[in-house]
Parts: structure tokens; sequence; C-alpha cells
């Protein structure tokens, strides 16, 4: 999805990628992360969030919640961040990192809410009346008052698989009585997500309808007595992006693959500021008649991967282009599919740009500095698996 534009925008990257996979500095399956490109492209989008008034939370999950890169994008102007789920609060908070948003995507269970309230959250998000009550309850224990997020939806709004679910803007009007009787909870304002999505006739962005609901849901609850604090927008919140999102009455946006240069638009479009800053590292494995086969790992379904550079000397790398085959849906995650061409050989170095989750992926992760320098340094490495 990004091989050219990471060829023409950070060639640098992937010269190193096959250095330090040819020099055995790192294994196969690894994600090769530019750290000082992303904490470039943080400092870039903190301005422009300042510029335009809005506040960020930054996501960790794309790029594998590695807790040093997590701790210095945080110092560099963005130091909250969101929690997706659990594991990624308990990654950040041991990592000194402040959590600005929890709960979207993944509700905590109804035992976490101790640890959850110990965490210190800025907001937390709720999808329904039950979970309110089970975070009242607790903190109410506690001796807190949580501002919380109510995720709100419509028929008609862009919801991806496996993340549905909130309060209904039909239902919402009945259940503000309840929620605001709940004393251990305040609510703070509203999020959906993407309320920004890739229009990819025109290459920009577009608003969704979610931001419709947002703003509907806003009318209801300021019409009940609520204060919203905050319009919580995340989904495609880039340097471009942001001034649209104030523009639209958003407070929060939510950067994640800003932060590496590779949101969709970052695929299409030369001119953006932030750079390109991930690419996935791995090995020529074995060859037959129809594929070249490279050890797996940290492919998945949603990478919208198209080929690789393959070779074993960085100085030819950028003119061994080979296209990728796709991924099938009973796939399991040993080796990625190349077409067979002569030439390659075991042992080769595979280079792939694609989108990434790392969360999702038993894949290494090595963090680089140096690349504009030409002395690419390994600063960690954190093992997976």
């Amino acid at each position: 999805m990004f091989l050219d534009m990471m060829s023409r925008r950070n060639p640098g990257l992937i010269q190193a990628g096959v250095q330090l996979h040819q020099e055995g500095v790192i294994p196969p399956n690894t994600y090769l992360i530019d750290v000082d490109a992303v904490l470039e492209n943080t400092t870039k989008l903190a301005a422009a969030a300042r510029e335009a008034q809005l506040t960020l939370y930054f996501i960790s999950k794309q790029f594998g919640r590695v807790p040093p890169l997590c701790q210095w994008i945080s110092q560099q102007g963005i130091p909250q961040a969101v929690a997706v789920d659990m594991d990624e609060a308990r990654i950040l908070h041991r990592a000194g990192v402040q959590l600005g948003h929890v709960g979207h995507l993944v509700q905590p269970g109804k035992n976490e809410w101790n640890e959850v309230l110990s965490l210190k959250p800025e907001v937390v998000t709720l999808f329904s009346l039950e979970r309110a009550r089970q975070l009242s309850r607790q903190a109410e224990k506690m001796g807190l008052r949580q501002p919380v997020l109510l995720r709100v939806i419509k028929k008609g709004d862009e919801i991806y698989p496996g993340q549905q679910g909130g309060f209904s803007l039909q239902e919402l009007p009945g259940m503000i009585p309840e929620l605001l009787w709940l004393g251990g909870i305040k609510i703070a304002g509203v999020t959906s997500f993407p309320v920004l999505q890739m229009d990819p006739g025109r290459d920009q962005y577009q608003f969704t309808a979610n931001l419709e609901t947002l703003k509907a849901a806003r009318l209801i609850l300021e019409g009940a007595g609520v204060k919203v604090e905050q319009i919580n927008g995340p989904g495609g919140t880039c340097c471009l992006t942001i001034p649209e999102l104030k523009a639209a009455g958003v407070t929060h946006g939510e950067p994640g693959h800003a932060l590496t240069g590779t949101t969709p638009l970052h695929a299409v479009r030369e001119d953006l500021p932030e750079i390109p800053a991930i690419i996935y590292v791995t090995e020529v494995s074995h060859q037959d008649d129809a594929h070249t086969y490279v050890i797996g790992g940290g492919f998945y379904g949603r990478s919208r991967m198209t080929g690789a550079f393959v070779g074993s000397k960085s100085s030819d790398i950028l003119s061994r282009k080979v296209p990728a085959s796709p991924l099938a849906a009973e796939y399991i995650d040993y080796y990625g599919a190349l077409s067979a061409i002569e030439q390659i050989h075991p042992g080769d170095t595979a280079i792939f740009s694609f989108r990434t989750q790392i969360f999702v992926t038993r894949s290494h992760v090595a963090l680089v500095c140096g690349i504009r320098q030409g002395k690419p340094e390994v600063v960690h490495f954190y093992w997976r698996g």
C-alpha cells in the first residue's frame, strides 16, 4: 500500500532494513520504525493542534505499543494516549504515559473498573447503561466521579466489523435521566468512529454520517442541561485534517497512523507533512513454481499489501520490486507469498510497507535512529512471540 511512497519519501529506511537484516542485527518478521521521523511527525501534529486549538490523544496500537516510543511521543508534544483495550492501558501506565482515553474501542470487563479508575484516565467511553452503572458503583466506592464519553450510534453510521455498539441516538433522551442520576460518573461528551474516511476517488478525506450523529447527540445532551466539553472524533486525524475537524465542531482528535505517516491518504499524496516511518522486514524462505514464500508473523487481512522489495544489498534493493499475492480468507500467518521470480534466493531480505496493526500480530519491533545520516542504529528491540 505504501511501498512506492516509502521508496520516494523515506528510501533510507528501506535500505536500512536490508542492511540490518543481512547483518543479523534484526531477525525476519520485524517491523522497523524510523524514530526520528516519528518524533518529527509528532512535533508537526502537536503544532497543528495548538494552532487549531484541538486536543490530541495519541494511539499506539498500530506500532505495537512499544513503551520507549510511547514515552518519546508523549514528551514531544502529545502527552496523553488512547488505550483501545485494558492491555494497552496497562502497558501505557507502566511506561509512565498519561492516559487520556480508555474504553474505546474495547470496553473494560465488569471486574476491571477498579483498575481503570486507579489509572486515572481523563475520560472513559461507555457503550451502555449497564457499563455506566458498573463504573459508577466502583467510582462511588472510591470516592470518585469519573468523566465519561458516550459512544453514540444511529442507523446509517459507518461502523467497521467487530466495532459495533453504543448508545442509540434515538433512545438516548430516555437514558439521560439515569445517567445524570449515577453519582460516580459525569458526562463529559460523546464519541464515534470513524468520523473521517478516505474518499478514494478524490484523494482526500470526507466526513462520515457519524459526525452528524455526534452533533445531534450534543444537542440532546445540552437540551438536558449537560455541559458538553468533548466531541471526540477519531479517524484520519493528521496535520491536514486537524483544522477541518476543528471547523466541524470536534474538540479532540486521535492520531495513530499519522505518527508513522501511514494514513490511507499518505499512500497517494506526497505533499503531506508527515513522513512515512515504518516498514516490515522479513526473509525469503523458499520457492515453488508459483510463488516465493517469505517468513510471516506480521501479515493480516486489512494490510492492503501490494508487493515487496527483495534482495540482499541495500544499494540495489529499490530496483527489485516483486508483486504480492492476496491473503486468502482461511490464511494462517506462517508465510507471505510473492510472485515467483528468478534471481531471488532463500535468505534474501523482503521489505513490505502496508497498513499496520502490530498489536494483532506476533511480530518483533525494532526502533532505529540515524536513517537520514546514513548510520542506522537500533536503539530498542521489542521481542514478541
